[in-house]
């Protein structure tokens, strides 16, 4: 007996419960229930056809955009003069190297020291400072590359338009 009297009870819960939302949402949205003019009811027939939820244009949740006054949110914030750029690309930047911001002809080959398998050569500038060579090092303007460290000499290869540049750099006897 308990269990008819919950089950009718809950039953009844249920029915009010679709009740009150059924009548809450016309409460709620009192615009959706107000007459609309000829053609926006034409119009709006349509929409009810097409989808479940028909959109309203209403003046709350329309949305105009006036432009006067503000910037365009599209132009860069910054001018860029094309020629001034192609000037500071054809200006020499000195590299942060100091193997790299004389020719190699400028450097003077002062030993070589390690065996067939590994070599260290060292070179000297114009200031009498030495820095150390080793095959795959980058020296002189021209990006050249040592390519081979021999008993006697260095042997650096520079890119000169098309062509490569072989320049060899000999170890002087001090007599």
């Amino acid at each position: 007996m308990k269990k008819n009297k919950i089950i009718i009870l809950f039953n009844l819960l249920i029915v009010l419960t679709l009740v009150f939302c059924a009548f809450g949402e016309e409460a709620v949205n009192p615009a959706a229930s107000k007459a609309l003019p000829p053609a926006s009811v034409a119009g709006q027939a349509e929409k009810s056809a097409s989808s479940l939820s028909p959109v309203l244009q209403t003046p709350d949740n329309v949305y105009s955009y006036n432009p006067l006054g503000k910037p365009d949110p599209f132009k860069p914030f910054i001018n860029i003069d094309i020629g001034s750029l192609k000037k500071q690309a054809e200006k020499k930047v000195e590299s942060i190297f100091p193997l790299q911001r004389v020719g190699t002809e400028n450097f003077k080959l002062v030993g070589i020291a390690g065996d067939q398998v590994r070599r260290v050569a060292v070179v000297e500038d114009s200031t009498k400072k030495f820095y150390p060579l080793f095959i795959g090092t980058r020296i002189g303007l021209h990006d050249g590359k040592v390519t081979d460290i021999l008993a006697d000499r260095v042997t650096v290869d520079e890119v000169d338009g098309k062509k490569i540049k072989r320049i060899i750099l000999k170890l002087r006897k001090n007599i």
